[in-house]
This record gives C-alpha cells, sequence and structure tokens, in this order.
C-alpha cells in the first residue's frame, strides 16, 4: 500500500474510533443471491446467478440528552456474484447523518429512499427478487423513473399521531454533488403513512424537475391481515408528465403462511399505458421458507407478458443479472435464492 494512503487511512482511523467507542453502532449486511433461469421468449433463455440488492454498512446513534439524539448510517451495495467495480466511495446506498426523538420526530440528510419509494414496500412481497414490483411501476421511461435514492436530500418525519406519520423530502440536486445556475435536478416526495396493526397504508406523491417532461406521480398502498395466515395488499400508481404522456400501474398481492415457517407468495401486476400497444401485465408466485428472521430459502416463477411494443422482463430491477427483454414477447424467469442478514 502506498504509505501516504496508509498514514491517512491511520489518522482516519485514529479520529472514528473513538467516536464509535462512544456511540451505539452496529455492523450490519446482507448476502442474496440466487441461481435463475431467465427467458426472454425470443433468443435468450440462460441460466444466471444473480446478487439481489446484496449490502453491507454500519450505522450508530448516541443520547446526548433527552429527546436528542443523533444518528447515522454509511451503505454499500455488493455485489457477490462478480469481480465488477463499485463506487469506492462506500455509501452508494442510504447514507446519511441526523437527528431524531420521539416527541419531535426525525431529521435527516444525505442519500436515501424517497418516501415515494418505500411506500410500496407492503405490497411488494418479492421485493429484490424475480418479481418485483418495480419491474412494471419503475421501468416507465416516457412518464420518469420513480423508486429512486436522490442526492442531496433533505428529510423530516414526523412523530407518530395514532399509527400516522408524514414524511416529506426535498432534493435541491439528484444527480451531481455540485448545484449548477439553472439545473433542473431537483425533486420533491412526501408520503402519508398508516399502521395500526393488521391495518397499514401509505398514499404518496413525488415531482421530478429533470427540464425535460419533469414526471410526477401519485402511489395508494393498502394491505390487510383478514386472518394470521393471510395477508393482502392492493397497489395503484399513476405517472404522468408535463407533455401529457401518462400511464398506471395496478394490481393484488397476497401472502399466505402455510406453516409457521413457510409461506406463499403471489401478486399480479398491470400496467396501462396511454402509448399504443405498450400495455404489460406481471404475474409472480413462489415459495418462501424462513429458518430464522435472518434466513430464508426460495422458489420463485414471474412472468412480464408484453404487448406489442412493451419490452419488460420481471427479473430487471434490483438484481446484478439484468438481460434485456424482447418486444411483445412474455418473459419468463424461474429462481431459486437465499438471503442472509447479520
Amino acid at each position: 500500500m502506498n504509505r501516504k494512503h496508509l498514514l491517512t487511512s491511520l489518522i482516519a482511523a485514529g479520529l472514528v474510533v473513538p467516536a464509535l467507542a462512544t456511540a451505539d453502532w452496529t455492523l450490519y449486511g446482507r448476502a442474496h443471491l440466487s441461481a435463475d433461469i431467465l427467458d426472454d421468449g425470443a433468443e435468450y433463455n440462460e441460466f444466471n446467478v444473480s446478487s439481489n440488492s446484496s449490502r453491507l454498512g454500519f450505522k450508530g446513534e448516541r443520547e446526548f440528552r433527552e429527546q436528542l439524539i443523533a444518528m447515522f448510517q454509511i451503505e454499500q451495495q455488493i455485489d457477490f456474484d462478480t469481480a465488477a467495480d463499485n463506487d469506492l466511495s462506500f455509501a452508494t446506498r442510504d447514507t446519511f447523518v441526523g437527528l431524531k426523538g420521539d416527541q419531535w420526530g426525525m431529521l435527516r440528510i444525505g442519500k436515501f429512499d424517497t418516501p415515494f419509494k418505500r411506500a410500496r414496500g407492503e405490497a411488494n412481497f418479492f421485493g429484490d427478487r424475480v418479481g418485483d414490483l418495480r419491474n412494471l411501476a419503475r421501468s416507465r421511461a416516457q412518464t420518469g423513473r420513480f423508486d429512486q435514492r436522490f442526492n442531496n436530500s433533505i428529510h423530516y418525519r414526523t412523530p407518530e399521531f395514532g399509527g400516522l406519520t408524514w414524511d416529506l423530502q426535498y432534493s435541491n440536486e439528484t444527480g451531481d454533488a455540485t448545484t449548477e445556475d439553472g439545473a433542473p435536478n431537483k425533486a420533491y416526495s412526501t408520503a402519508l403513512n398508516l399502521n395500526m396493526g393488521d391495518f397499514s397504508g401509505a398514499l404518496a406523491y413525488e415531482k421530478q424537475e429533470d427540464g425535460a417532461v419533469d414526471p410526477d406521480a401519485v402511489r395508494a398502498v393498502l394491505a390487510y391481515s383478514i386472518t394470521p395466515a393471510l395477508r393482502m395488499a392492493a397497489f395503484y400508481q399513476n405517472s404522468e408528465t408535463t407533455s401529457g404522456d401518462e400511464a398506471d400501474v395496478y394490481g393484488l398481492a397476497g401472502q399466505f403462511r402455510l406453516t409457521p415457517s413457510l409461506r406463499l407468495n403471489s401478486h399480479v401486476f398491470q400496467l396501462d399505458s396511454d402509448l399504443d400497444d405498450a400495455d404489460a401485465t406481471m404475474y409472480a408466485i413462489g415459495l418462501e421458507y424462513r429458518l430464522d428472521s435472518d434466513l430464508r430459502f426460495y422458489g420463485d416463477i414471474a412472468t412480464v407478458d408484453n404487448d406489442a411494443v412493451s419490452s419488460l422482463t420481471p427479473w430487471g430491477q434490483a438484481r446484478s443479472a439484468t438481460p434485456g427483454g424482447a418486444a411483445g414477447e412474455t418473459a419468463t424467469a424461474f429462481s431459486v435464492g437465499m438471503r442472509y442478514d447479520f
């Protein structure tokens, strides 16, 4: 190692270690990999190994006085299946510093998921797997790219009132590190969240100023545990641009607990576009075995049925194996995976 880099590292360690010693901090991560057979319905039909939003990070907090807790988090995506170069900043995922207290809420600054993105969670039983809801809800290039993690953001969350919380986020520059005069890359995101035991939901809105189509979207999610074993969820999203292009995504999802450790997940979602022959329907079903809250195994099957000019797949989001789709074809994925949280 270069001596200058070694000296810099030692100095940094000397500054960081005493701070960590006085804080409650945790090293954590997720190893999530799957073995997949992916078929685009045309010429591509191959076996793949995929790393699915695997990550490594550390976070901590310290109470300085009553109702004043300082917190931080630094998180990096880790692709276990390749040796591809990653962002060496060690901060490609949610990374922030902030303050919180039960009586006044939470305030943080940095880079993190928007309230709009987080709102879909209750309806996405295939998160980071084939069949992920984002394969329809995030992929509409004509009406903007939602479900984002914006740079240069400030976020405030209210205290909980009767199961309700309100999130507000503003980003003055979603891409670069520096704001330029007249730069349009701003974003506003907000969500009203409800959590009342068996019932939960969210109503979210996001506006992006990109200097081109300035997309915005509204999203509504409702989830209810009908019985201790059966949970159902409904999802609706409408997105549009200043040019008038518009799309809806909607559908139902369910999770049935067959045994205390075994779950059956399924969903169906529809993309209705105002563009000609650009609709798509996604189906997914899978079994998930949880040996422990931190260790699970699963087998999933997911398909996307495309109209003539649509080329979506059920595997394009949150995964390292992302071959493209074929217009007008039905893309199918079979996946067997393991997720270990530590």
